[in-house]
């Protein structure tokens, strides 16, 4: 697919240009190149744009402290009556927030379009404008370093090819919604999306082997878990970076947490400073934080793990019959929080509708 042009924003001026055609789109294709190999929160090298015609790379790092930028961003989110289009939102969502505090609502997510289609459900871009539009686009660039200046030519093409499909993949894949009468699950499913980002995840949960501990460890977890999420925010490092899971799990299991427990934990990557020891040691010693376990941390009886396969098999024939993936539907995980008792969203909508013994168990 030829792209007319090409347009580079990066600085105020460029905005004022440009700003006005990308804002009236009827429907604007977004993506977003950034960086997070050693931060919490991810580096935004490029918010990219385009109408199907033209696209439009707007460079945050450039217009860092401009309020021309967080202006032209937040108002194309703000815009309700275009849609605005991703091949998976992934961590795209979080960047758009960051730079323009908004989110990109109304919502077409193509790849979650696809999906509901028959296509896999990990579908990349690429292939996916192969299949719909015949056109051809290189990959391979994904992982460079976007927050780099100045951006190599061949990186700012890669870029505005990431989004000058998105409009015409959009029209392609809405007429086939329609004709299959799934309009409806895409709308749902991609306001859940937004609904989901928005919701701050139990960081415990994060913990793989946090199910094995004892509730008095698993409380302790808690607090050292909390107060992690805490300090990787406000220092902008990954987690693993403040303490590592297997370094918490160790301190968890111990009721009583010593100087000297520290030295024992195990490799370098789980070295604590001191002052993050001190701080560790006194929120231990304050107390429980009265932390309910999880239906999720519970380990699943014989009969629970009978129950979740015939849930799967149910949901593996509704697939077959939709021609869709089953995880589509509801994964494994899906299905267990199901039987563990927990809230499950996913089924107040058309899932539910294709499930009704499941919503109902």
């Amino acid at each position: 697919m030829p792209i007319s042009e090409t347009h580079l924003l990066s600085e105020p001026h460029h905005i004022s240009a440009h700003g006005g055609r990308i804002i009236s789109a009827d429907a604007i294709g977004v993506d977003t190149e950034f960086v997070r190999e050693r931060t919490y929160f991810p580096r935004p090298g490029l918010l990219q744009f385009s109408d199907g015609e033209q696209a439009w790379l707007v460079d945050p790092v450039a217009l860092k402290d401009a309020a021309e930028l967080k202006e032209l961003i937040a108002a194309i989110m703000n815009n309700k009556t275009a849609d605005k289009i991703l091949h998976s939102t992934g961590e795209d969502l979080e960047v758009i927030d960051m730079v323009g505090g908004a989110e990109p609502a109304p919502l077409f997510d193509t790849q979650r379009a696809a999906a509901l289609l028959g296509w896999p459900l990990q579908i990349r871009y690429e292939l996916l404008a192969k299949d719909l539009l015949d056109v051809d686009f290189p990959g391979g660039l994904g992982r460079n370093d976007w927050c780099r200046r100045p951006l190599p030519p061949a990186w700012i093409e890669y870029a505005a090819n990431d989004v000058i499909a998105l409009p015409g993949m959009r029209e392609r894949l809405g007429e086939k919604l329609e004709q299959a009468g799934r309009t409806a699950w895409m709308l749902e499913d991609c306001r859940r999306i937004l609904k989901r980002q928005a919701q701050a995840g139990d960081p415990v949960l994060r913990i793989k082997g946090a199910g094995r501990l004892s509730d008095e460890a698993l409380d302790r977890l808690a607090t050292l878990a909390r107060w992690r999420e805490q300090q990787a925010r406000n220092r902008d490092i990954p987690r693993g970076f403040v303490v590592s899971d297997p370094a918490l799990l160790a301190l968890a299991r111990k009721d009583q947490v010593r100087e000297q427990d520290f030295e024992q934990l195990g490799d370098a990557r789980q070295r604590i400073g001191k002052r993050d020891r001190a701080t560790i040691i006194a929120l231990l010693q304050a107390g429980p934080a009265n932390y309910r376990r999880p239906p999720e941390l519970n380990s699943l009886t014989a009969e629970e793990q009978a129950r979740i396969k015939e849930l799967q098999a149910r949901v593996r024939s509704v697939a077959e019959e939709l021609d869709v993936e089953p995880a589509l539907i509801a994964s494994r995980r899906d299905l267990t929080r199901k039987v563990q008792g927990v809230d499950c969203e996913w089924l107040d909508g058309w899932r539910g509708d294709l499930l009704p013994d499941i919503q109902r168990a």
